[in-house]
């Protein structure tokens, strides 16, 4: 439905989770912004990030089911339900400005994620994975984030995306798990899936602009003259390769990211490489490099409450 009317109430607005920061959210949201018929979130709301906190809304309405006094009479069981539409359909109008169209957001993070269709019953939601060492080595460049730190996160990430796809992939739900380097590989016909999901006319899609949109927050492909990282569209040449930064690890960085998210990497059909053999001297040293982490984590957080 487009127009205003199917706006407010969130019929088929459009959400993009990324599985975390640097997983190529930008790319997949600029890629679907192209289409005519989306409409994207009102400037400057460039990420809603309302999942992100959606536990609080749980526990809000929670709070307000306990207070209705059952003397008042029969109240239905689809109460709670419609509550949280209503919030959800309010949190959609917020998005949304005078334009036509279905509305189209993104967050970088998959935080709250089983609680999506609870508040957005009628949307349609897209769930961008990334090879996580893609992920750490950009997040490494761009924040800064130390080796286990930036894994860690991505494991954690993914284990909520493996447990949301469980529970609800046979319930006929509006999602779509996208992975970015399928993108990559082919672009024109990942895309015609993903529009062919989201009931948006793929006639209506210019392709061949898609196949040209600049780079937006590289962590290396930066352009010329500058150093930092930033989101000013950059064109794209015969050096941009985000497939291939994590492939220059030396054989220690492949066993830890293996030891500690290998399990994840795999099960969304990422090849681990190179091959790992973990015997008992080197899981010692893993265990070893986990309670180092830990000591260093837990040393940060004393630290910065002293500061506070």
């Amino acid at each position: 439905m487009n127009g205003l009317t199917g706006k407010r109430t969130g019929v088929g607005a459009i959400f993009v989770l990324g599985v975390m920061p640097r997983s190529g959210t930008n790319y997949l949201y600029d890629l679907l912004a192209l289409h005519p018929d989306c409409a994207p979130a009102r400037a400057p709301i460039w990420e809603d990030f309302f999942l992100q906190h959606a536990d609080l809304l749980m526990a809000y309405t929670a709070a307000v089911r306990r207070r209705w006094d059952p003397d008042w009479g029969s109240l239905s069981d689809d109460l709670p339900d419609r509550l949280h539409e209503a919030l959800g359909d309010g949190l959609v109008s917020f998005l949304c400005d005078s334009r036509g169209g279905r509305l189209l957001t993104k967050t970088p993070s998959v935080r709250n994620v089983d609680h999506f269709f609870t508040l957005f019953p009628r949307a349609r939601l897209l769930v961008l994975l990334r090879d996580g060492r893609s992920v750490v080595q950009s997040c490494m460049s761009t924040f800064g984030l130390d080796f286990d730190t930036a894994a860690r996160r991505w494991a954690r990430a993914a284990d909520e995306v493996r447990r949301f796809d469980e529970r609800h992939r046979d319930r006929g739900l509006a999602y779509r798990l996208v992975r970015y380097e399928e993108l990559l590989d082919d672009l024109e016909k990942s895309l015609a899936g993903i529009l062919d999901f989201l009931d948006l006319d793929r006639h209506a899609f210019d392709f061949e602009a898609a196949a040209r949109l600049p780079v937006r927050g590289s962590s290396v492909h930066r352009g010329a003259g500058r150093t930092a990282v930033h989101w000013k569209p950059v064109e794209r040449d015969a050096s941009f390769d985000p497939r291939a930064r994590w492939r220059a690890w030396p054989p220690a960085l492949h066993q830890r990211f293996d030891w500690i998210a290998g399990g994840q990497l795999r099960h969304f059909g990422y090849e681990q490489s190179p091959p790992a053999t973990v015997d008992a001297r080197r899981a010692a040293w893993q265990h070893v490099l986990d309670w180092r982490w830990q000591a260093t984590r837990a040393a940060r957080l004393v630290g910065s409450r002293l500061r506070g």
